[in-house]
């Protein structure tokens, strides 16, 4: 199959930085908080700043979502490391779901993907990302006369559906490290709610991928033609990339689609069937259009 090209680019930076090994080791505390020296080797001609102070707050997001048989409940975590200098450096925000299904075993396998998906970020954030940003800093920024802007990275979880069948979220991480402009990774995470199980495309019925790719390429055609977006040349080559259900690559099983009362999105994250300045484009269809190949136990 063929691979994806700027998402799987996005995923394996994400995986270098998060099992970098070395450099900060900070306090993760709402009321408590730790510094640390940079690895001096790093740094040869900027005088070291020697420490970087992280501090971290909980709050109870009003995001909450409920309903007889599930419900979603998000804590959202914010901090931000500062150098000895008192340059902020890193600043982060991110939600955390606590998961109730009226089926144990369910809710454990969905709170603990979950789980996993929020120490992920919270590791890169907290501690990778801060080492890039104080090296920057030091590297090109002590002795300039420039301003340092600082990291960021802001994740949030959008409940798009949760019920007795299915939960969809949809997670948008969008940060700044450096460069000329930020981003926005949007993908997403499905669940049976029965099973706790992934929600793949399977599932969903057997010729639901092939139906959804040639929906997705004719909305993209349309949309091409009357000028409402301008796809790449070979944006035809990137439909494949746009209908995911997190099986195409080992290891990760992030989607690009979620599920609402009113139907099925799809997405195409920047730079894969457009450009940057194009923003992120999603594809909506409703449950009708997917009537006669989807499994009606996941219809509204």
């Amino acid at each position: 199959m063929k691979q994806k090209s700027c998402l799987l680019a996005l995923c394996l930076a994400l995986a270098l930085t998060l099992t970098a090994c070395g450099g900060i080791q900070t306090t993760q505390s709402e009321d408590e908080s730790g510094s640390a020296a940079p690895d001096a080797s790093a740094f040869a001609e900027a005088e070291p700043v020697e420490e970087a102070d992280e501090s971290q707050t909980a709050e109870v997001d009003s995001s909450v979502s409920t309903n007889a048989a599930a419900s979603i409940s998000l804590e959202t975590v914010k901090g931000t490391v500062v150098a000895d200098d008192g340059t902020l450096l890193v600043e982060y925000s991110y939600q955390v779901p606590t998961v109730t299904l009226a089926d144990a075993t369910a809710q454990a396998k969905v709170q603990e993907d979950l789980d996993a998906e929020a120490e992920g970020f919270a590791t890169y954030v907290q501690d990778t990302m801060p080492q890039y940003a104080r090296e920057d800093y030091q590297n090109y920024y002590v002795d300039s006369s420039f301003a340092f802007n600082n990291y960021s990275d802001e994740m949030t979880i959008t409940l798009a559906r949760v019920d007795d069948a299915v939960i969809s979220l949809v997670i948008d991480a969008v940060g700044y490290s450096g460069g000329p402009h930020g981003w926005d990774y949007r993908y997403c995470r499905n669940y049976g709610a029965q099973t706790g199980e992934m929600l793949t495309f399977a599932m969903l019925g057997e010729d639901f991928r092939s139906a959804a790719e040639a929906l997705v390429l004719a909305k993209a055609d349309e949309m091409q033609a009357e000028g409402a977006v301008f796809f790449n040349y070979n944006y035809a080559d990137c439909i494949s990339e746009v209908v995911c259900d997190g099986t195409e690559i080992e290891g990760d099983f992030s989607s690009t689609y979620y599920l609402t009362d009113e139907g099925i999105t799809f997405i195409s994250g920047q730079y894969i069937m457009q450009s940057y300045a194009e923003g992120i484009i999603e594809f909506f269809f409703s449950y009708d259009d997917f009537i006669d190949v989807m499994n009606s136990q996941y219809m509204l």
